[in-house]
């Protein structure tokens, strides 16, 4: 698995459970590619995974007080 379909799936494992919504239903899940690159580690991808999960609900247009709350607590 490439780095960038692991952080994929780390996100939209992320996502579905701070929102109970499916990954592939927001409409920018091209943000992830945006994030990754080759050389990154596991451990880089997992120190992330919040930062790409805010900026896909953010587009998707959620509240950024809901986003902020759900991405990175209170």
């Amino acid at each position: 698995m490439n780095n960038t379909m692991m952080a994929a799936h780390k996100v939209g494992q992320f996502i579905m459970n701070k929102t109970g919504i499916s990954f592939l239903e927001f409409p920018d899940t091209v943000a992830v590619s945006d994030w990754v690159d080759d050389e990154m580690t596991e451990k880089d991808i997992d120190e992330i995974v919040p930062d790409i999960a805010w900026e896909i609900l953010d587009n998707s247009g959620m509240d950024r007080d809901t986003v902020d709350n759900l991405c990175y607590g209170e």
